[in-house]
């Protein structure tokens, strides 16, 4: 009886285990329902599960409390499947974003994609290989939130104004720190780099990602790896590119013809003197009476001169001051690796032939990096890149030399040459054209970036690293005016001049890496350096009047040495660095870093000074409340506090200085020229940064928001001194400003398919600028500007323009008290709160489209909320200067001017002689905002199967346009940079301040192939 009960509980039992299991069934896909053979398919939390068979299809007998499955597969992202009450599932996988796996350096480590936590934004090769322009700053502009670039011009050769989260520093510069390969250099320096030979750039904001390079890094830091070899077989690379190279349209102004412009002359009592020689010719000839004059001749004869002088008259300059520009560039590279050896070896021909008449650019350079895995615990390197420029380079803004002025203010019916052949000086009296051919200017740059290293483990946990790395970089100018050319006529001598410079600079770090997990868990990582940084500088001029011919162009054959000058400078930087990470399971991390500076541009009492971070993070993600939230993919939290420094652009800004190009009694003496601070020291950056990271429905929708707060104090400013000291300054510490502001980046798969995806990203900044602190509440930085403690850096400080006034036409102003005047007093200039050349924010939208083998993808990008003071407008709108300078070719905005009382007019009456008056008012101060399209390609690539016949591994033909469309509501090109030391710099000193005949961005559009083997 026993047995018998025992034996009926052992069934009871058995059939309630098999009540309490279910079996699931399913077939695991991808995006395009193709099969995943092989897929693992296991109850989260355990070891019970299967794989998937050759068909992705599977079968799991699981307890019915199970209620989560995880499905992973080589190559694909893991998919967490909630169980519902069905027994049967097709399950969709993504594959693997595998970009998460690469490499980028960031503060003397290389990392992870995955696991960086700083505000870090990572540019990689596809956004900006094979683009058709010949510097790099200007590739950058909106791939990443809070980058702001700064004047585009389309200067061959020139480079943009980076801004990372605002601009932080008055006197010393605000541009970040870029780093190439492990050594800083200059704007200029990284211009001469080529973009295809970049492997990523990586964007350090926040105090986390940027304290650890200490001194430098108050304005943010560029960092720039270049490309190294790839494990597989050897790729040898061919690409070729042709553009095609135009003006943009100028946004919402256009030029007056001939017959508009001499009646606009008419209209204002302009005597023409094209137009008075020929009625003195007719007066001769007996055709006109004496005493003729263009105003009391009939409108037939009058007439009639007008069309003799369109008929003679160039008609549209551009014709002659542009020319026929292009883009062309070669480039041939090899990469690869073996057992022991990755290599990458480059070289590139660039040739670029600018808008404006006889402007150009050359570019010849190569690259090879190479590493070598000499034993299993060592590894060494060397990266080499070198470049040759050339450049022959126009005049630039308001001088009478250059084309581009002299494109807008030429005259229609002026001729292009006299009747003896040679060029019309035109009413300026001097050729643009034959300044172009006999005033030469060019500029000859190499640049050389040298990297070596060795890298040791001697330990699993543990790599030691040496490196060296040197930039040197060379310029020399020429510029020859020459003997016979209308300049050497007006100043009485021709003159060639010879200039140039030598800037080496080295860097030796050293540094040791423990990185060790304890038990999968524990994760920690110890960072400790120390680097040695040293710059000499070198500057030569040598100029002489008087040549002898044209083609005789060396110094020595002129009459006269007139200038023969040497200089030389030099700094050095010491620094000690650390920094220990840690983090638990991926999911709460935290870490410290600490740097100490020494410079030799600080004084003394100050020449040493320490900086630090810290910053957490946690991983959202991996907490287990959210493994309801399955649509949730990524959700990351991270926060950073720290400092970094600036310095001073002067090398001696400490030190007591002397000239000794003086004289006493005919003997050589020495004079003061600048008084000693031995209390002098850093720029200190405080930066704050809270930041949001998340993903969502497996990454198909991801995107960042940061907030920041940036206080730059102990500004570098001239501080008042007494008198008795024999200055009326010296550079100190006074001084703060603020940058704050958030940024915003989303990126989107509309579309996610086999063979066809959609992709729109968009990014988004805004920052607010304010001073507050200064050596004195409100002090002038420019004419036109100020610096006030309360409002932005370099806030428009103008007269008021109150309109015309319809009674009389004359211009209306408000004076200081808000009443309104016809007197223009610099008394009345106030301060126009919220209106500066700062941009209160920028971004842009892309969308990549793929179908197949067809590519399109295209580029929208914004700036707004800054202010422009457009001078080039002022002069063209008949209310800038007296009736000579009226005499300039106009816009057509200057034909609404007054005539009669009761008109409702934007300009003056032209016959009021009081009107005719150069004052700048508010009146030319405009908005800056604008939208551009600035890229659009459509690319195909050949289908894998025939390119394999072709014995080829790729081939990709493309077509890009660049500089497409502009909407603005500024009346001419608002993507201004600096005015140079030519003119303009007393009255506006910050980039895009000014607009006043700048070299315009062009227009290009380019034809390309890549071809890989």
């Amino acid at each position: 009886m026993r047995k018998f009960a025992l034996l009926c509980c052992t069934f009871l039992i058995g059939l309630t285990a098999i009540a309490q299991n279910r079996t699931i069934t399913g077939r695991v896909v991808d995006r395009d329902n193709n099969k995943i053979p092989n897929a693992s398919v296991v109850v989260k939390g355990t070891n019970i599960g299967t794989a998937a068979n050759a068909e992705g299809q599977f079968s799991l007998t699981v307890n019915a409390s199970v209620k989560t499955l995880v499905i992973s597969a080589v190559g694909y992202t893991d998919r967490e499947l909630t169980l519902t009450a069905n027994s049967n599932y097709t399950i969709q996988i993504d594959a693997a974003d595998k970009s998460l796996d690469e490499v980028v350096v960031v503060g003397y480590q290389s990392i992870k994609k995955r696991d960086l936590n700083g505000s870090i934004s990572l540019i990689d090769n596809k956004e900006i290989a094979q683009k058709p322009i010949s510097n790099f700053t200007q590739l950058l502009q909106g791939k990443s939130a809070g980058l702001q670039v700064v004047g585009q011009s389309g200067q061959p050769g020139q480079s943009g104004y980076l801004r990372v989260r605002g601009t932080g520093s008055i006197n010393a510069s605000s541009e970040p720190l870029i780093m190439v390969d492990g050594i800083a250099v200059t704007a200029t320096a990284f211009a001469l780099i080529n973009p295809n030979d970049i492997e990523n750039v990586s964007v350090l904001k926040d105090a986390s990602a940027s304290a650890i390079y200490g001194a430098r890094a108050g304005n943010g830091v560029v960092v720039v790896t270049t490309k190294r070899g790839k494990s597989g077989k050897p790729e040898l690379r061919y690409s070729y590119q042709h553009g095609f190279v135009g003006l943009q349209p100028l946004n919402n102004v256009k030029l007056m013809n001939a017959r508009q412009k001499l009646q606009y002359e008419f209209d204002a009592g302009v005597v023409n003197a094209i137009a008075d020689s020929m009625i003195r010719n007719r007066i001769t000839s007996g055709a006109l009476p004496a005493g003729a004059t263009l105003f009391n001749i009939t409108a037939q004869q009058r007439e009639d001169i007008w069309k003799l002088m369109e008929a003679r008259g160039a008609g549209d300059w551009g014709k002659y001051y542009l020319q026929d520009a292009y883009t062309d560039q070669h480039e041939v590279a090899l990469s690869g690796s073996s057992d022991k050896i990755r290599y990458y070896l480059s070289l590139n021909k660039f040739n670029e032939k600018g808008l404006l008449y006889m402007s150009r650019r050359d570019r010849t350079g190569g690259r090879f990096n190479i590493e070598y895995q000499a034993y299993d615990w060592l590894k060494t390197g060397v990266n080499l890149g070198v470049t040759h420029s050339n450049e022959y380079q126009n005049r630039e803004l308001n001088n009478v030399q250059s084309p581009w002025r002299a494109y807008f203010t030429t005259n229609p019916y002026e001729p292009l040459y006299m009747p003896n052949g040679t060029y019309n000086l035109t009413f300026q009296g001097f050729s643009a054209l034959e300044g172009q051919e006999k005033n030469t200017f060019f500029l000859d740059r190499i640049g050389t970036f040298a990297t070596l290293f060795a890298e040791a483990k001697p330990l699993k946990s543990l790599t030691l690293k040496t490196q060296l790395a040197m930039n040197y970089n060379t310029a020399k100018t020429e510029s020859y005016l020459q003997p016979g050319s209308n300049l050497a006529a007006i100043l009485g001598y021709s003159q060639k001049s010879d200039g140039g410079n030598q800037d080496f600079q080295y860097v030796a770090t050293n540094t040791a890496n423990w990185n060790k997990s304890i038990n999968g868990e524990h994760n920690i990582d110890v960072l400790v350096g120390q680097e040695f940084t040293k710059r000499n500088f070198y500057s030569y001029l040598l100029a002489g009047n008087s040549m002898p011919t044209a083609t005789v162009t060396t110094i020595e054959n002129a009459a006269q040495v007139q200038t023969a000058t040497t200089s030389r400078s030099q700094f050095s930087i010491i620094s000690y660095f650390s920094s220990i990470g840690y983090d638990w399971k991926k999911k709460y991390g935290a870490k410290l870093s600490a740097r100490t500076d020494g410079s030799s541009r600080f004084g003394n009492n100050n020449r040493f000074s320490n900086f630090w971070a810290a910053s957490a993070w946690w991983n959202i993600k991996k907490e287990a409340f959210m493994d309801k939230l399955s649509f949730i993919s990524d959700l990351r939290l991270r926060s950073s506090v720290g400092t970094s420094g600036n310095v001073p652009t002067q090398f001696y800004g400490s030190l007591g200085t002397y000239a000794l190009s003086a004289s006493y009694n005919q003997l050589p003496a020495a004079i003061p020229s600048q008084l000693a601070n031995p209390d002098l020291t850093w720029e200190k950056n405080f930066n704050y940064d809270i930041g949001l990271e998340f993903g969502l429905f497996n990454n198909r929708i991801t995107g960042t928001f940061d907030y920041y707060n940036r206080k730059t104090k102990d500004l570098l400013f001239p501080k008042n001194v007494s008198q008795t000291t024999g200055f009326t300054s010296v550079l100190s510490n006074v001084g703060a400003v603020v940058n704050k502001g958030f940024e915003i980046s989303l990126s989107g798969d509309v579309i996610r398919k086999k063979d066809l995806n959609w992709n729109i990203s968009f990014n988004y900044s805004q920052n607010d600028n304010k001073i507050t602190e200064l050596v004195s509440p409100d002090l002038p930085s420019t004419t036109n500007t100020r610096l006030t403690v309360g409002q932005e850096l370099n806030t428009y400080f103008l007269v008021r323009w109150a309109g015309i006034n319809p009674a009389n036409g004359k211009n209306r102003y408000y004076k200081a008290d808000g009443s309104i005047t016809e007197t223009y007093s610099l008394n009345d200039q106030v301060l126009l709160e919220g209106k500066s050349p700062l941009a209160k924010f920028f971004g842009s939208v892309n969308s990549n489209l793929r179908y197949k083998n067809l590519d399109l993808s295209l580029q929208f990008y914004y700036n707004g909320g800054n202010y422009i003071y457009n001078q080039m407008y002022r002069n063209a709108v008949g209310d800038g200067g007296n009736a000579s300078s009226l005499a300039i070719n106009q816009f057509t905005d200057a034909l609404n001017y007054w005539t009669k009382p009761g008109d409702v007019a934007a300009n003056p009456s032209l016959t009021d002689a009081s009107q005719k008056v150069n004052l700048a008012s508010d009146k030319f101060l405009e908005k800056g905002d604008y939208i551009t399209l600035r890229d659009v390609v459509v690319g195909y690539t050949l289908p894998s199967a025939i390119a394999s016949k072709l014995r080829i591994s790729s081939f990709r033909f493309y077509v890009q346009g660049t500089n497409l469309w502009t909407g603005t509501k500024f009346r001419g090109t608002p993507e201004v940079g600096f005015p140079n030391r030519e003119t303009g710099a007393a009255t506006f000193s910050q980039p895009g301040q000014l607009s006043l005949y700048g070299y315009p961005p062009a227009r290009t559009i380019t034809v390309g192939l890549d071809i890989k083997f």
